[in-house]
């Protein structure tokens, strides 16, 4: 008699789905059974009509028929049209890092590529003078034997579960890398991207420690996520400054706005005289890590003066502050050493990430190397961080051959060789075109600064626009045929690894050329 009440009740206040759930809900127990069908929890009211609710007629909310699915594969499998792949972007993607219509309109429609070259739907050659994001280390022409790894790899066994399972390329791997990687940085993890590599590295630094404070560099750029965006000194932190604690950020060694010296000593002897101030306000038992990229990358391209990096490593040793070096630009080779922190050979960090370069991008990888101290720690405890494509068998097959190739071809040292003739090349523009403030390089990690005037001020703030000078010469350049990045007042020499001598020339002549829209530009 209750029962009957209550689900009276029920429909009359809640209406007939809320009483039938209570009915189904006194269903005396022998009556259920395992396996019964799944029963929902919650009403759900019944969906609009299509036109009021989305713009896809059928409803796609349900399976499509055989019909209409046979339909849509014949669609994807015709030859497009370039008009229609470029409608298909417009309309369905998105880009990074800026607002899509504006870099959509701008946007090169890339279709092959080989060696240090590109070519658009057109037909159209460019050097690629920025590897791409500074990742294309090994040239657009990925090695046979790299080819050959993937496919392999794909056959086998192209999926694992990096929480449970191992694969032998992943113990490969990281053995050939404990036996490149200075001193006892033995230990690797692998994530999908730099970004991920330094959430690990700040992870592991904390939990290292006990300590929740990490100190980075205004010049610095650790990443897209909440946690490396925080870490991150430039203005790209900014939208993600209120998601993270923590985060301390303290002076480089060149500041954008004033000097710490006239010579390398003063400003190395006043940089870290400026940190060991601050350490001793922020107290150094609180700091879990310094995390500074070796060699600094989108924010200049700054090679730190001499003693720079052996004071950062003494000042950690003295507070038990973990040592992090992001080289996940300046790492495998791109410097003309192996990492950036190899040009200070007596320093090993505590953990280093790095990415682009393990197997010059052909697939989404990175990496975190870690000392043995650190390692025999996180081999009793929790490293409280993972994600599905950690380890990824097929990207660890890339970065396996990839590293051997590396070393076969000796790609460190061409970037080393080549050192000269791109110091030569920037040597030869700085005297030709006043709008070149400055250059600078550090095997094939380079780029130059633009001036606005004699008097040295930069065309642009780093944070700011490009300004339509430097917009014009970005269009002048693809117009002949050099693709390269561009932020505020740099402009970025960083070429493949594989680049020769002449490539150099070939790609100093197209800069030549294009550079006097900035001379004019220049105020009188």
């Amino acid at each position: 008699m209750l029962r009957t009440a209550s689900v009276a009740a029920m429909s009359r206040r809640f209406g007939t789905a809320a009483s039938t759930l209570l009915q189904r809900a006194s269903t005396p127990v022998s009556k259920r059974r395992v396996n019964d069908i799944y029963q929902p929890g919650i009403p759900i009211a019944p969906c609009p009509k299509v036109a009021a609710s989305c713009t896809h007629n059928p409803c796609v909310c349900s399976p499509s028929s055989k019909k209409e699915q046979a339909k849509i594969l014949a669609d994807h499998r015709r030859e497009w049209p370039h008009a229609e792949s470029i409608d298909a972007h417009k309309n369905h993607s998105l880009f990074t890092w800026t607002a899509h219509d504006v870099a959509s309109a701008g946007a090169i429609t890339a279709v092959r590529a080989e060696g240090i070259y590109f070519w658009d739907q057109n037909g159209k050659r460019y050097i690629d003078w920025n590897s791409m994001a500074m990742c294309s280390n090994h040239g657009h022409t990925p090695d046979q034997s790299i080819i050959d790894a993937v496919v392999e790899q794909m056959k086998s066994i192209p999926y694992a579960y990096p929480g449970a399972f191992v694969t032998p390329v992943r113990g490969r791997l990281c053995k050939l890398l404990a036996d490149i990687c200075p001193g006892d940085i033995n230990t690797f993890m692998f994530p999908s991207s730099g970004a991920e590599a330094n959430e690990i590295a700040l992870r592991m630094a904390r939990l290292y420690t006990g300590r929740h404070k990490v100190m980075t560099r205004y010049r610095s750029y650790h990443g897209a996520t909440t946690s490396t965006l925080s870490m991150t000194g430039d203005h790209r932190r900014w939208p993600a400054e209120n998601g993270a604690t923590g985060h301390l950020k303290f002076f480089d060694p060149y500041p954008y706005g004033f000097s710490h010296g006239k010579t390398e000593e003063e400003i190395t002897e006043n940089s870290l005289a400026m940190l060991r101030e601050q350490i001793s306000y922020e107290g150094g038992h609180t700091i879990a890590s310094i995390h500074i990229e070796s060699i600094t990358g989108t924010n200049g391209v700054l090679k730190p003066p001499k003693g720079y990096l052996e004071g950062i490593r003494e000042i950690c040793n003295t507070h038990g502050i973990l040592m992090v070096c992001d080289e996940v630009m300046a790492g495998f080779g791109r410097t003309g050493k192996l990492f950036g922190f190899c040009h200070a050979p007596s320093v090993v960090p505590d953990i280093i990430t790095f990415a682009k370069g393990l197997n010059g991008a052909f697939l989404p990888l990175g990496g975190v190397g870690v000392r043995d101290h650190i390692a025999a720690h996180f081999r009793k405890n929790n490293v409280a961080i993972g994600s599905t494509y950690n380890s990824h068998p097929v990207a660890l097959a890339s970065a396996y051959a990839a590293v051997q190739h590396f070393l076969e071809e000796d790609l460190t040292g061409n970037a080393a060789r080549m050192e000269k003739h791109l110091q030569a090349g920037l040597n030869y523009l700085m005297d030709r075109h006043p709008s070149i403030k400055q250059a600078r390089c550090v095997g094939l990690f380079g780029c130059f600064d633009v001036q606005k005037n004699t008097k040295g001020d930069f065309i642009a703030r780093v944070f700011d626009p490009l300004p339509a000078p430097m917009i014009k010469f970005k269009k002048t350049l693809l117009e002949n045929g050099l693709f390269t990045m561009m932020r505020g007042h740099t402009v970025f020499c960083n070429p493949p690894l594989i680049i020769t001598e002449a490539q150099i020339k070939e790609a100093i002549d197209v800069l030549d050329k294009s550079l006097p829209v900035l001379d004019e530009a220049m105020e009188k």
